[in-house]
């Protein structure tokens, strides 16, 4: 027999009496109100942890709280791994709360004046104590230092590299260990001989666990120097706890790993300095997670499992469910800002997200970082973040199914590779949405989609693709391995401005389909070859490139002389006439309604956050292709549906010089700035 409603409310209750009663000794009898755990650096474990007794530690407080309670954390410095035990419940959260941004700091380091041995004239070693090493519950090592890399940084190949492609040097190792001196990170090197020929770098003796560093002029003696003793800053250690609510704490310094083949290598497993562990209902705000090894923060059901004990809550059937990651700042990482696996209804809005991968992973196995990465987000919202200045990251990456996650209200700007990139689905059209997003200066493509199906790509500026770039395309589909398909891509009501490319899209054959285009504004002349099909449809393509033109040219028939051949023929460039002229030939109605418009302008001041943009033209003479998903523009204004919507993310677009200020939300803060501008 079903239950009834107040049957299980009833049962909910007494589930949370006895959660109550049956927790640790020193909670108090009073089941009135949800309790206050007070935490200071003057505090003691022992005490009774409100106001005028604090706890010490963090962790203490989170050994305590149940249900309903609140962690209100004081300003200072709480050097540990937080790792809660225990759920929420629904509408009675458990609160770990900052009491106010800037102030509380919570590290993975430990202050370190070891007897330091000079070795040259700015070089000094020592070994550290392994008592430092409090973080001990992996399969490999508590130790950071004893950890090599996954994969190698900074462009290099090393031992790594060997092992799985017989390539790089098997003596070039780095580990998951960071040396932070006077606030600052220092560059980790994997020879002796690199230390002593640049100041403020460091390295790890393999053998011996013994640290050098290069101090420059400073006397080591006189510095602040902190050592990564923790490998994670707050994550539980029991898989799928829910509604937790963590706010108001700078989470820095954590030795963790890069998750090269995380799906199948547990001790590579996506382990952020902040890790939710497969949590559901969490919401992470108002945080600043930074100087992370590797990961800022990782969210999702799956990911990996880096650790000795597999211990799971009762909820572990929800994980990875409704979370909300919201106005943090993810800043200066080593790699990846925020990464998940299997994710369902989770929001991540109002986030800055500036200067990840400053490690600089680049090239084979290193994939597994962006501003925000997440594989197999389901129902998803990333909505008005503020993703800008990642070196060598994309922007968004949405890996390995996408299902009706939504892209929205995004400024994603000068980031070092890929605007917005989808990888490994095959949906039909209409699966996921793009829209109203600002897609600036991304250093490689604008919008970028390999081995994907299914997004529709609305009312977006697509614009400034670099020169330098292979073909500087605003956006980019094709076919790279054979894992799955790539087509039903829907591209509408977007302005592309300043790319020697507008578009390159694979041939509608194979692996590759139907798209779906129209209402385009491109910055382009009518004579202008600037659309290209790329025979890029299957893993090898499926034509020599003599067939492939010829292919081309007999869907063009008579037009055919003005194609342009490129890439020794493996890419086929027209005009827009004659890209109408080629879709229709597949029997697709493509771009009929697009213009091309010469002299449009788009630039960006990164310190004001405006955004200028040109439009000599009437922009609501375009038209538009309506769509049910379309409800606001970038702004929130409504977005008309009766095809009289203008083409572009603002619906205050006009004609003649557009100024218009892009964020208004975090204020943005230089590298080792603190929100209230104290470092």
């Amino acid at each position: 027999m079903k239950q009834s409603p107040l049957l299980r409310s009833l049962a909910v209750a007494c589930c949370c009496l006895f959660f109550r009663l049956s927790g640790p000794a020193g909670l108090g009898d009073s089941l009135a109100q949800a309790a206050e755990y007070v935490v200071a650096p003057t505090g003691d474990d022992r005490a009774a942890g409100d106001a005028t007794a604090p706890l010490r530690t963090i962790s203490e407080a989170a050994r305590r709280a149940m249900p309903g309670d609140t962690v209100l954390v004081r300003a200072g410095v709480y050097r540990e791994r937080i790792s809660p035990l225990r759920s929420g419940q629904p509408g009675s959260p458990i609160i770990y709360r900052g009491e106010k941004l800037g102030t509380v700091f919570v590290r993975g380091s430990e202050l370190w004046a070891p007897a330091w041995r000079r070795e040259a004239e700015s070089v000094y070693s020592a070994l550290p104590d392994e008592a430092l090493f409090n973080d001990d519950a992996y399969l490999d090592s508590g130790n950071p230092f004893q950890v090599p890399l996954a994969s190698t940084p900074y462009g290099r190949n090393g031992r790594p590299e060997k092992q799985r492609f017989d390539y790089g040097d098997p003596n070039l190792v780095y580990t998951c260990g960071q040396i932070i001196v006077n606030g600052e990170p220092f560059t980790q090197v994997p020879f002796l001989r690199e230390v002593e020929s640049q100041t403020g770098t460091w390295t790890c003796h393999p053998e011996t666990g013994r640290i050098t560093i290069n101090f420059g002029s400073l006397n080591p003696t006189d510095q602040t120097v902190e050592i990564t003793t923790r490998r994670r800053i707050f994550a539980p250690h029991i898989r799928g706890l829910g509604h937790i609510i963590v706010e108001g704490f700078v989470f820095e310094h954590c030795g963790n790993q890069y998750p090269t083949n995380f799906w199948n290598t547990p001790v590579w497993a996506q382990a952020g300095a902040v890790g939710l562990r497969g949590g559901h209902h969490w919401i992470v705000r108002n945080n600043m997670i930074r100087y992370a090894h590797t990961v800022g923060i990782d969210v999702g059901a799956g990911g990996g499992n880096n650790e000795r004990t597999e211990t799971t809550s009762a909820t572990i059937a929800l994980a990875g469910q409704d979370n909300l990651i919201e106005r943090n700042y993810i800043v200066d990482n080593g790699a990846a800002g925020l990464i998940g696996l299997d994710s369902t209804r989770m929001v991540i809005r109002g986030n800055v997200i500036l200067r990840n991968n400053t490690l600089g992973f680049i090239g084979n196995k290193r994939y597994e970082h962006a501003g925000i990465k997440c594989h197999n987000i389901k129902d998803g919202l990333i909505e008005g973040n503020y993703i800008a200045d990642n070196p060598l990251n994309d922007g968004v990456w949405l890996d390995n199914r996408f299902p009706g996650t939504r892209v929205t209200r995004n400024v994603i700007v000068n980031n070092g590779r890929k605007g917005v990139f989808l990888e490994m689905s095959d949906y039909d059209f209409d699966t996921a949405l793009v829209d109203h997003n600002i897609l600036v200066g991304n250093r490689l493509i604008q919008f970028y989609v390999h081995d994907a199906s299914g997004s529709t790509v609305m009312h977006n500026l697509i614009a400034n693709s670099p020169p330098a770039s292979r073909f500087g395309q605003g956006a980019y589909i094709y076919q790279v391995t054979t894992r799955t398909r790539t087509r039903h891509h829907s591209l509408y009501n977007n302005i592309f401005v300043n790319h020697k490319t507008m578009l390159d899209i694979n041939y509608p054959a194979y692996r590759s389909g139907p798209q779906r285009l129209d209402h385009n504004v491109y910055d382009a002349a009518p004579h202008d070859p600037t659309f290209i099909i790329n025979s890029a449809s299957d893993r090898p393509s499926p034509w020599s490139p003599e067939e492939f033109i010829e292919l081309v040219r007999s869907d063009l028939g008579q037009y055919a002389s003005g194609l342009v051949t490129l890439d020794g023929g493996k890419r086929a460039a027209m005009t827009l006439p004659l890209w109408r002229t080629f879709w229709a030939a597949h029997g697709l109605p493509n771009d009929r309604h697009s213009v091309t418009r010469q002299d449009m302008s788009v630039s960006y001041d990164a310190a004001r956050c405006e955004l200028s943009l040109a439009i000599p033209f009437d922009p609501a003479a375009v038209g538009s292709t309506n769509h049910a998903w379309i409800d606001k523009d970038f702004f929130g204004a409504p977005v008309p549906q009766d095809g009289g919507a203008l083409p572009g993310p603002f619906q205050n677009l006009k004609q003649g010089r557009n100024t218009f200020r892009v964020w208004e939300g975090l204020p943005l803060l230089a590298s080792g700035e603190l929100p209230g501008g104290k470092d």
